[in-house]
């Protein structure tokens, strides 16, 4: 069995032998981490078959991503306001974002607060809003409140979707993945005119 793997089936094994175990929270944590880091690595991949197996744990499951998720978003942070031409300006064109970054940038640069707390309800990668956020010098603080808040967001609504759609999740994220990214980028934006306006 592939350590990185995208089968469902191999995920949902991982998770029932993981559930249980304080191995489980760590990995859960190492993923969620890295995922607002470096990697392109979805902590919800792990986390949903984990809340269905275990749902009596999805406090406990969806903190422990928050947290691990917000430290690794201020690791994103500092790779773009101490290390972006040694490090962060590499990560992006790895994971062929170039072209896109700058528009993250320019994001974060107009919207600040409310893009990081919008960026729980779109497709694109955390890593990429918090070494934005980075570059662009964004107040450290309001940075950690934002990040913080739009994790828990994040999280809560993977949980709450979970609870009320139980394995139906699944299949649907894998059916509609592309509407889902509609409208999570329209649910942005529309988050974005109504602060233009206020």
């Amino acid at each position: 069995m592939r350590l990185f793997s995208t089968n469902r089936d191999v995920w949902r094994r991982r998770a029932e032998a993981f559930s249980g175990s304080r191995t489980g929270l760590v990995l859960l944590a190492l993923i969620a981490f890295a995922d607002s880091s470096v990697l392109p690595v979805l902590p919800d991949l792990l986390l949903v078959p984990m809340l269905l197996i275990r749902p009596e744990r999805s406090l406990l499951l969806c903190t422990v991503c928050v947290v691990a998720s917000s430290a690794g978003a201020l690791v994103g942070y500092g790779i773009g306001h101490f290390a972006w031409t040694a490090v962060g300006q590499t990560l992006v064109e790895i994971y062929g974002q170039a072209d896109n970054f700058r528009r993250y940038q320019n994001l974060v640069e107009d919207w600040g607060v409310w893009i990081i707390i919008a960026k729980s309800f779109t497709p694109i990668p955390f890593k990429f809003i918090a070494i934005a956020a980075g570059v662009a010098s964004m107040n450290l603080m309001t940075f950690t409140v934002a990040a913080v808040l739009g994790r828990l967001l994040h999280f809560a609504i993977v949980a709450a979707l979970v609870r009320l759609l139980g394995s139906r999740l699944l299949q649907l994220i894998e059916r509609y993945h592309r509407w889902f990214v509609a409208v999570g980028l329209l649910s942005a934006a529309i988050i974005g005119i109504a602060w233009s306006f206020r």
